[in-house]
């Protein structure tokens, strides 16, 4: 729904308080949607961010708890490297799966496979719920409707100024009046209707899209029981108490807000007795006149409530043929009047005077009369209100002549309902008993409402939004004077001069619209004055006197899609804790590293011994990725090594430009690194590359020491150490192959293997015949007493095992 003025909500950007929420939690900040886009992606990605630090954590953690000094399987080295280098849980989660397919660990290993799987599931597990965290982190917003503040700035609700100036007020006042009524009519058959399974998503801009209200159908008369025409089939619809924060959203702290109350309560009226036929003097028509009291400013002196034409006076339209198409649309015709409940002084600012059987002092009441000249029911209705029995003309078919049906007319001229309606204060503060005034007609002074509230300051406020409430359209009466006969919602099914069917409670649906529109006028009302006219209707705007006035024009909630409001203690817990998080894990492990290296008497002890825990700090730092292609290098002799930065990253200290060891790829299934030839730290990648690369290129390494070994087909292994002065001095070893078995893939020293002649075929050629090749096994580091060389045959199969 749409303010008076039609134009956009001027909304407070920044900073405020949601009182409905409380101090702290409802600390809110507002955005534009494209702003606040911005922020919801960032909390999503700051999420994401926090849930890899907690994983690094965790995963710190856990390498620590199962570090073991004693020898351990692969199973266990793999899992200490996979937990020491996966920055994410699923990378984790992923790896340690593909640990579990590779070993096919069997049920002797059960133990071993219960730990990955249970780390396996705790990685999934983290992974899951900060991937749901990220997602739900949005919910610190909305991607619907958002509550934001209106500004205020030009606040102030719309008064008639037809005293000094009627031109104005008959041309843009009142025309304005009617199209808010309309559109609070509207708004109440779209977001009140019981007839629909869900809110629309159009029941905007009010905190609530509908106020809830208390409807009795069986209840007793509202006047002396004989002027109803049921004892116990009337309707009370009670609005409960809305609350000025919660269902009218007025942003005010605790001390500020009230409860206000509408009951309104009606009854189909009897007219036997209360009506007289009379033929008029002046034009000689039939009228049927009413009473049930004098009117207040009667012109004539007339002493009637009521005056409407006779049934034979409204049936004189053509029923059959063209005439009856080109007639003129018949229409329900329907009037109000009322009088104000209270001290005997306020009767002559109502309508009329109500007869003693009518005539409430604690409500406002209100008479209905509704007609329907010239409208053919086509069943007959049993609605007391509505009621149609009289048969009227038959209805013949346009495209079948010969087919009619029978229709039925009003039983009365006029239908007559009457209702009382009482409205009622509370200040939800106070206790129980003491809380409310009594439920009274509007206009009644004669309890003081302000004596609800202690303070000036809260009488001020409080009696400004009353003057809001009271300039509203808050009675049933004020909807249907305003909006005629276009308040008759059964005028949905007229078409042409024929009624569809009506239920036989039809006015309890009437009265309940008009109550819903009432409601859906007193959050208008609100909104509007907090919003302000647009500049066509200033003239009619009272502005705000006073600083508590200003204050509730500035306290207007509204909903709206076009603003996105966050949850500030929402935002500082997601920030908080996911910066300690990350800053955790970008401090916590140097941390302990310095009070071991400083203050180790500090720190708690994690393992039964020191040796244990020196143990688990150095698995936890030989593991990372730079440590192990250190190790690489550093046991095939290559480079020169120590740690650089305050992180402990290894790196060469060497010459400039020094070149490490290279990829072997001769042997695709297993390849490993192998020194370039001639090394000596200076030589260029792109001349290594060309040798090492090449399956009959020569591959030699530098060594110091050299440990030549010799074996045969067989895989029988000789040593043979000696020192070696020089290349010329050097005592190759052959070593027969047969062509096409693979060759040595892993060398559990630091073992490279070198080609002896150039001009032999290498084992990966496969042209036919028994051709050999000679093999030498150098190692670029200090003789070691005794290895194991583990050859593996074609197919893949592993060979026997030599100990030397």
């Amino acid at each position: 729904m749409s303010n008076a003025g039609g134009a956009a909500y001027h909304v407070h950007l920044g900073f405020w308080t949601n009182w409905s929420q409380g101090k702290i939690n409802g600390a809110t900040l507002t955005l534009g949607r494209r702003e606040g886009g911005l922020l919801v992606a960032f909390i999503a990605i700051f999420v994401g961010a926090a849930g890899k630090s907690f994983w690094r954590l965790a995963c710190y953690l856990l390498h620590r708890m199962l570090s073991n000094p004693t020898p351990q399987d692969g199973i266990y080295h793999q899992t200490q490297a996979i937990l020491r280098n996966c920055d994410t849980a699923q990378d984790a989660a992923w790896g340690l799966s593909q640990i579990v397919w590779a070993w096919r660990i069997p049920v002797r290993l059960r133990r071993q496979f219960l730990r990955l799987v249970g780390l396996i599931v705790l990685a999934i597990f983290v992974s899951v719920s900060f991937g749901v965290a990220g997602v739900f982190s949005s919910q610190i917003t909305t991607d619907t409707a958002n509550e934001v503040l209106l500004k205020g700035d030009n606040c102030g609700p719309l008064v008639s100024n037809d005293e000094f100036d009627y031109a104005s007020y008959s041309d843009l006042f009142l025309p304005m009046q009617c199209k808010r009524v309309t559109a609070y009519s509207n708004y109440a058959l779209q977001c009140y209707s019981r007839n629909i399974s869900s809110v629309s998503e159009d029941c905007h801009p009010y905190v609530k899209s509908k106020l809830k209200t208390t409807v009795i159908r069986n209840a007793s008369c509202p006047f002396d029981e004989k002027m109803c025409k049921s004892k116990d089939k009337n309707l009370i619809v009670d609005s409960g108490y809305i609350d000025s924060l919660k269902d009218l959203g007025i942003n005010t702290p605790k001390e500020n807000r009230f409860q206000l109350r509408l009951v309104h309560h009606c009854a189909p009226v009897v007219t036997e007795g209360y009506n007289m036929r009379i033929k008029r003097e002046d034009d000689g028509e039939e009228v049927m006149q009413y009473y049930y009291g004098e009117l207040t400013h009667a012109e004539h002196g007339e002493n009637y409530t009521q005056e409407t034409p006779t049934l034979e006076s409204n049936s004189k339209l053509e029923t059959r043929g063209r005439p009856l198409r080109a007639a003129p649309r018949a229409d329900y015709k329907l009037g109000v009047i009322k009088s104000y409940g209270g001290p005997d002084w306020l009767e002559k600012y109502g309508q009329w005077k109500p007869i003693p059987e009518l005539k409430r002092r604690d409500a406002d009441v209100m008479l209905f009369f509704l007609s329907s000249p010239g409208i053919f029911f086509e069943h007959k209705v049993d609605d007391p209100w509505f009621s149609a029995h009289r048969n009227g003309d038959k209805f013949w078919s346009v495209a079948n002549t010969s087919t009619s049906r029978m229709t039925y007319v009003q039983d009365e001229p006029v239908g007559v309902m009457g209702c009382a309606m009482q409205t009622q204060f509370c200040n939800p503060n106070l206790p129980e008993g003491e809380r409310c005034g009594p439920l009274s007609g509007y206009a009644d002074d004669s309890f003081d409402w302000q004596t609800l509230y202690k303070t000036p300051s809260q009488k001020k406020t409080f009696q400004w939004a009353v003057d809001i409430f009271q300039l509203g359209f808050f009675s049933i009466s004020g909807i249907v004077d305003t909006l005629g006969v276009t308040a008759i919602t059964a005028r949905q099914g007229l078409t042409g001069n024929n009624q569809g069917p009506l239920p036989d409670l039809q006015w309890q649906h009437e009265v309940e619209h008009w109550a819903d529109a009432s409601l859906s006028s007193v959050q208008g009302s609100f909104v509007e004055a907090g919003q302000g006219p647009a500049p066509l209707y200033e003239r009619f705007r009272r502005a705000p006197n006073g600083t508590e006035q200003t204050s509730l024009c500035r306290s207007q909630k509204i909903t709206t899609t076009k603003y996105s409001s966050f949850s500030v203690l929402g935002i500082f817990l997601i920030l908080s804790i996911g910066t300690l998080i990350m800053a955790l894990d970008l401090l916590l492990e140097p941390l302990l590293e310095y009070m071991h290296a400083h203050h180790p008497r500090l720190i708690p002890r994690t393992s039964s011994s020191d040796e244990a825990t020196a143990y688990a700090r150095a698995e936890w730092n030989l593991n990372t990725t730079l440590h192990f292609q250190r190790l690489a290098h550093e046991n095939l002799g290559v480079g020169t090594w120590r740690y650089g930065g305050w992180l402990g990253h290894p790196v060469t200290v060497g010459e400039k430009g020094e070149k490490l060891a290279m990829v072997d790829v001769r042997d695709w299934g297993h390849a490993r690194l192998v020194a370039p030839a001639g090394w000596d730290g200076k030589e260029s990648v792109s001349e290594t590359s060309s040798k090492t690369g090449s399956l009959k290129g020569e591959v030699t390494t530098k060594a110091v020491v050299k440990k030549v070994q010799s074996f045969d087909s067989d895989d029988t292994v000789t040593n043979d150490t000696t020192e070696k002065k020089g290349d010329d001095e050097k005592d190759d070893i052959e070593v027969a192959s047969p062509v096409g078995r693979r060759p040595p893939v892993r060398v559990d020293t630091t073992s490279t293997l070198v080609n002896g002649d150039d001009d032999v075929i290498s084992p990966y050629d496969n042209d036919g015949g028994k051709k050999w090749k000679k093999w030498t096994v150098e190692e670029a580091v200090p003789a070691i007493p005794e290895h194991t060389l583990v050859q593996h045959r074609d197919g893949g199969d592993a060979g026997g095992e030599k100990k030397v």
